[in-house]
């Protein structure tokens, strides 16, 4: 039996989920979910539920039978995020780096972390790509979108602020990608294709609209029921313009395109330290910039 831990965003989750999935198929063992570190979270929420996913919720009971702690004092650490080494609970050692040893196991494993390599999934893609397809169909709004993106030469872009801008902790290890590494990706695009049409998403909107008013032909994804819409629709875009962010790392890899080109920022992070644990992150083939 394999468990992981989720926290985060979607991005992470799809991480988290890529990992245990791939462990799990090299294993022929099962994989459940521990979702719990949700009932302490207020700005996030569980999402990979509405994927057509291969896992099931892991139980207290499940959990406790693997690294030998559940209730009160397990909870209030994974809150606190300084879970102690137990029987089978394997943490992510470095953030980035690929470790082999986490699909070596002999009984149960419980794996907690971040698990942002391409190099643990990449060979089960066609597994993951069937698996994070919607259990229902888009709304009406996101079904308007899916069509103008279908019948155009479609590039999706997008700008990640929100906690990026309010946190202070996160801004400093993140930071943002400012408006010059937009103006340069839009350009690389508009030389290769004179008729592309550029789809904007992000958790704010409105300063987009204040702020990339240069980019010609494009439209607004607004209004959507939810990011697991939005990351369905930015699969779809031909090619893409991601952030620093694993939420448009996903619309971009998920994308089933021969020809594809994705523009990705040269600095992942703002923190000189982390930056080089994205070596393995973004893959050969994209463009950075």
């Amino acid at each position: 039996m394999i468990i992981t831990n989720f926290f985060g965003g979607l991005g992470n989750q799809m991480f988290q989920y890529a990992i245990g999935r791939s462990v799990a198929i090299k294993n022929r063992d099962e994989l459940l979910m521990d979702i719990s570190s949700y009932n302490f979270q207020e700005l996030r929420q569980f999402d990979l539920s509405e994927f057509r996913i291969e896992a099931g919720i892991a139980s207290d009971n499940q959990i406790q039978a693997i690294i030998g702690r559940t209730g009160f004092v397990f909870n209030f650490q994974k809150k606190m995020n300084f879970l102690l080494p137990y029987r089978s609970y394997l943490k992510e050692n470095s953030f980035g780096a690929f470790d082999n040893s986490v699909f070596d196991y002999k009984e149960n494993v419980y794996i907690d972390g971040y698990w942002q390599n391409k190099k643990y999934f990449e060979d089960i893609r066609g597994v993951l790509v069937g698996e994070f397809l919607l259990k229902k169909s888009l709304g009406e709004i996101s079904t308007t979108y899916l069509v103008e993106i279908n019948n155009s030469l479609s590039i999706s872009i997008h700008v990640r602020r929100g906690d990026y801008i309010e946190n202070k902790h996160t801004n400093n290890v993140h930071g943002v990608c400012e408006t010059d590494y937009y103006l340069k990706a839009v350009k690389y695009f508009r030389k290769k294709f004179k008729n592309a049409k550029f789809f904007i998403f992000s958790d704010d909107i409105e300063w987009c609209k204040a702020n990339l008013s240069f980019i010609k032909n494009k439209t607004f994804i607004e209004n959507t029921n939810s990011a697991v819409e939005d990351l369905e629709l930015m699969k779809h875009c031909q090619h893409n313009i991601i952030a620093n962010s694993t939420f448009s790392w996903w619309g971009a890899w998920l994308g089933d395109f021969k020809e594809k080109n994705v523009i990705a920022p040269k600095y992942w992070f703002s923190d000189s330290r982390m930056q080089e644990k994205t070596s393995e992150l973004v893959p050969e083939s994209w463009i950075r910039v």
